[in-house]
């Protein structure tokens, strides 16, 4: 008996998966300051500790890392891995849609463009054209373990007049979506006082008319339409999505806008859908380094695209390298906010899924 325990122990431990502890030049900490000297111990699939004095055991594995070590990027909202729109055209009200069914898990072109821009998971979002939209879900962009995170993720109600605009079901207006919502009781869809809700808005009146209805028995997040300066007062020390514009180039009202909300306390986030189109995954990076130029914060920056774009999503398993975080890590040559930075290695849920340049590694 006492040789057969000894020899299950013996078994168990030569089949356990190895502890790898991560060493890289530097590490991007959860508050978004960046450290040297840092370890981070990765096994199977998960951050188990991240110290500057961690205790190491014999049977750990190191790996030095020339470069910086820093989250994946979180794609807040997107409709990318979709071949089509996750819509239901012939009704106003979809709460029970799921985005989760219209994302196609083949690793494609649209998988392997986030990867190449750093981008480990991505929230992809119904279509705001039904005033009650369904669920998000959350995926990784490659990898062999479960690529659906979270099937079900925050139910999507539209209030922006540009997004449910439908001559032919309706609404076609803002105050008509709003009639419609209030009719409908949003505060009785199955789970939404569990899970929370992204609302597309693009006005005060909107923003206060979905607070009058979901009051603090729903967690909110706020996903911007049209010009956000006008209304962003009513947002302070929100969470919001603010949309990118299309072809990337910012003018200056809209970059005041960014620094006036940010200094309102407001939590920003990018995504790479936008206006019933979308952007290209390099572009999360790019309103990050300009948002951190904007406003002089790099560290609210480099959230953006992870750690609060998390909290948008209301996932508190990726978005930052912490103690019991998924080990969606990329290393870069400089820090990711670095207009010059390049990637050299992607790892998904503890797996390398794609690397630079040779010359980088």
């Amino acid at each position: 008996m006492l040789a057969a325990t000894i020899l299950s122990l013996a078994l168990a431990q030569a089949t356990q998966a190895p502890i790898w502890a991560l060493q890289p030049e530097r590490v991007i900490l959860p508050d978004g300051s960046s450290a040297k000297g840092v370890t981070v111990l990765v096994q199977n699939g998960q951050i188990l500790d991240v110290g500057t004095d961690l205790q190491l055991a014999n049977n750990v594995r190191k790996m030095a890392l020339p470069g910086v070590l820093a989250p994946g990027f979180v794609d807040a909202f997107s409709a990318y891995g979709t071949d089509h729109p996750a819509q239901e055209d012939s009704r106003s009200l979809t709460p029970s849609l799921r985005a989760a069914d219209a994302i196609d898990l083949r690793d494609g072109d649209a998988w392997k463009n986030l990867r190449d821009a750093g981008v480990t998971s991505v929230h992809v979002l119904p279509s705001p054209g039904n005033v009650q939209a369904g669920w998000g879900a959350m995926a990784t962009t490659g990898g062999d373990q479960k690529r659906i995170l979270n099937g079900k993720t925050r139910q999507v109600l539209s209030l922006a007049a540009e997004a449910v605009n439908d001559r032919d079901f309706g609404p076609s207006s803002q105050a008509g979506a709003v009639e419609l919502l209030e009719q409908s009781k949003p505060l009785e869809i199955k789970d939404i006082q569990q899970k929370g809700a992204v609302i597309h808005v693009a006005s005060a009146e909107a923003v206060r008319a979905a607070r009058g209805m979901l009051g603090k028995q729903v967690e909110s997040r706020w996903l911007l339409w049209g010009d956000p300066g006008q209304y962003g007062g009513e947002l302070r020390g929100e969470i919001v999505g603010m949309q990118m514009p299309a072809d990337s180039s910012w003018n200056p009202r809209q970059m005041e806008t960014l620094k006036r909300l940010h200094k309102a306390g407001v939590q920003i986030t990018f995504g790479t859908w936008a206006n019933r189109s979308a952007r290209k995954p390099a572009d999360l990076r790019w309103a990050a380094i300009l948002m951190s130029r904007m406003t002089g914060d790099p560290a609210a920056a480099m959230a953006s695209i992870t750690s609060a774009a998390a909290k948008f999503v209301g996932n508190n398993k990726v978005g930052a390298i912490a103690k019991g975080r998924r080990a969606d890590l990329v290393l870069w040559s400089a820090h990711p906010l670095d207009s010059t930075a390049s990637i050299r290695a992607v790892m998904i849920g503890g797996q390398t899924v794609s690397r630079g340049p040779a010359q980088e590694n």
